[in-house]
């Protein structure tokens, strides 16, 4: 079985926090088969594994239902490493995203991400790309209120989460997540993930230098080499029907083909996921129709053809249905607010 490997700096951050509150470390990392020497280098690469057990085990030491939660409050956007800066210097906060899924891999493996609308929000799913280590929650959880935390300094603004979701069941503690992440948390997802409102992630970030980043990505690009992107089948699918819809071919039987697998064995995964292939068209079309109105001056005619339908009376009842309202209506009513 393939060892992913990830960079000791958080490993080295539970450890830090253990030694604050006077508990003893030796024994803990014995447990899960690391030293103090592992973790005095950041850039040091340990197994993933080990981590995840370190911070599960650190939150029992403690006794701290909200570990995970803690913790990441606890944290600054420099305290991440090279990712961090990479966020500093992105001129939006949903550029600063897109270059973490990005670019994630540069702190090691053992992590998957990606960052895709949803419905009419965005959203960035994480999760463990081992599924043995899925569903142990408190690195699950630091990565959440520290996301946010990261979010809030690099813009300057007190922003809130539309949702956050966990793959672990709710706990069996009494948890406040509402003073930590200040928004709706939903268990037992397929993928961690934070989602932001457009409007959060166009605010943008203060002090970026566009040319430091530049030297950043390059960096980046450098680590990573040709290391293969992980693959998701949901995300695969929004973005070949996004592809597709201004050809008219976003069938479920083309998207299999593009896929390499039959219309029906693709219906089946999808069903497997709680996920119908129709209605997946349905809300990437939905979120395309809001991102169209409120950002550009394209004609109804044009976003009806974008969106694969063949008229614009056929593209104002489908967003009656999604929005009940026109698309005449919602643009003149965005625009007010702008």
């Amino acid at each position: 079985m393939k060892v992913f490997r990830h960079e000791a700096r958080w490993a080295a951050t539970v450890v830090n926090d253990l030694k604050r509150r006077g508990t003893p470390v030796e024994g803990i990392l014995r447990e899960v088969g690391l030293t103090l020497a592992d973790i005095a280098d950041p850039q040091n690469a340990i197994p993933y594994r080990a981590y995840i057990g370190l911070i599960e085990r650190a939150a029992t030491a403690l006794g701290d239902a909200s570990y995970g939660l803690r913790l990441g409050t606890t944290l600054e956007i420099h305290d991440t490493g090279l990712l961090g800066f990479l966020a500093l210097n992105s001129p939006t906060l949903m550029q600063a995203f897109t270059n973490f899924r990005r670019y994630h891999r540069v702190v090691g493996e053992g992590l998957d991400a990606v960052f895709e609308q949803d419905s009419t929000d965005y959203a960035l799913r994480y999760r463990e790309t081992d599924p043995a280590l899925r569903g142990l929650r408190h690195n699950a959880e630091r990565a959440a209120t520290l996301i946010l935390r990261c979010a809030r300094e690099i813009t300057h603004k007190a922003i809130m989460p539309v949702r956050v979701d966990f793959t672990h069941d709710k706990p069996n503690e009494r948890i406040d997540y509402t003073s930590f992440l200040g928004c709706p948390v939903r268990f037992r997802a397929e993928w961690d993930a934070i989602v932001f409102s457009n409007e959060v992630l166009r605010l943008p970030v203060i002090g970026a230098d566009k040319h430091l980043l530049a030297v950043l990505e390059q960096l980046c690009r450098r680590i990573i080499g040709g290391q293969p992107e992980p693959r998701d089948l949901l995300h695969d699918v929004r973005r070949l029907v996004i592809e597709r819809l201004p050809k008219g071919s976003a069938r479920i039987d083309h998207v299999a083909k593009d896929l390499a697998m039959s219309g029906r064995t693709l219906e089946r995964r999808l069903a497997q996921r709680g996920q119908p292939f129709s209605g997946m068209v349905d809300e990437v079309r939905s979120g395309l129709a809001k991102q169209y109105l409120e950002n550009t001056d394209f004609r109804l005619e044009q976003i009806a053809y974008l969106l694969g339908y063949s008229e614009a009376p056929a593209f104002a009842r489908a967003f009656k249905r999604w929005f009940n309202t026109t698309p005449v209506e919602f643009r003149r009513h965005a625009r007010s607010l702008s």
